[in-house]
């Protein structure tokens, strides 16, 4: 008796061993098992908010899972990457890193590093960011604007929708370069910045694409824009870059996860996000934002995002001189 019990005890053993050794795989086969969570760092219905809510419907379909969306505005997206940055890197909690993003961790005190501290799965747009100013402004150019504030130090006062953002490090750029000084007034997201444009409280407003709806209706005027060539939808309006300025914004959006995710659930949710990106709802979406798909994978995302910090900061360096 005494044998037969230590011979079932060796084999309950190994049973025991082998089912361990098999439940990683067994994770990694049914991945995902439960709805998966995106971070967003701005307000509902924000530049940054309505093409991944377009996206969530067929990223849900391929997946078999429901993608929620949980908006976390502040700081720029600090907030957001915060709280991204404490989460397990199990892939159930995603968020999206902008070039804001990753250039207001100059700006800001923040304990994660946007390079070394989330894994991107997939890089997918590319918006557009511009000047306005109201219909009635006496600036009707942006030479006006320069030379008013040129004239007036500290009286033109210009909204963005928080500190760090592509459109606020232009603003900074553009200071620096028209050898001006204006006053940054910054909102938790788009919406809020615009409302204090159209509502007298600032002069103009440095924005993403989000200007274009307010500039077709007639209810605010584009002075420029800040590509390396003109949008479509405003093909009259130049750049900075023909306006004799050679500013151009940073404007890349990923999808990134916590640090050390396991790469065979970054290559399902890679997959399933590319997938989604080629949804007639998400590209019109894009299209109606005035905002561009824009495909890069891990190595390439992770290096642009490398990138875009290294040169923010040497901007940073260089003004603060």
């Amino acid at each position: 008796m005494k044998r037969a019990s230590i011979i079932r005890f060796v084999f309950l053993s190994i049973w025991v061993l082998s089912t361990i050794a098999i439940l990683p795989c067994m994770a990694a086969e049914n991945f995902p098992a439960k709805p998966i969570t995106i971070l967003v760092g701005s307000t509902p219905g924000a530049a940054a908010d309505l093409p991944v809510r377009a996206w969530a419907e067929p990223v849900s379909k391929r997946l078999g899972k429901p993608v929620l969306i949980a908006n976390k505005p502040g700081g720029g997206g600090a907030l957001m990457l915060n709280e991204l940055f404490k989460s397990a890197p199990d892939g159930y909690t995603l968020g999206v890193l902008t070039g804001g993003g990753i250039i207001n961790a100059h700006f800001l005190k923040v304990p994660y590093d946007p390079v070394k501290d989330f894994d991107p799965i997939i890089q997918y747009m590319s918006p557009h960011y511009g000047l306005v100013v109201k219909p009635d402004s006496p600036f009707k150019t942006l030479k006006d604007l320069i030379t008013y504030a040129a004239a007036s130090p500290g009286k033109v006062k210009y909204s963005t929708s928080g500190i760090g953002y592509p459109h606020h490090l232009v603003m900074i750029q553009l200071g620096d370069s028209a050898k001006v000084k204006w006053v940054h007034v910054p909102f938790p997201g788009g919406q809020e910045s615009m409302t204090a444009l159209l509502g007298g409280h600032v002069d103009c407003s440095s924005q993403t694409s989000a200007f274009a709806p307010f500039v077709k209706s007639g209810r605010a005027r584009l002075l420029a824009t800040y590509g390396e060539k003109r949008m479509a939808s405003f093909p009259n309006v130049p750049t900075l870059i023909e306006q004799g300025y050679n500013i151009v914004a940073f404007s890349s959006y990923f999808i990134v996860a916590p640090k050390d995710i396991p790469k065979d659930r970054a290559k399902i949710l890679h997959d399933a996000f590319y997938a989604g990106m080629q949804d007639p709802r998400f590209k019109q979406t894009l299209e109606q934002l005035d905002m561009e798909t824009k495909y890069k994978n891990y190595e390439d995302s992770k290096q642009v995002i490398a990138d875009i910090f290294r040169i923010s900061g040497e901007i940073k360096a260089k003004i603060e001189k």
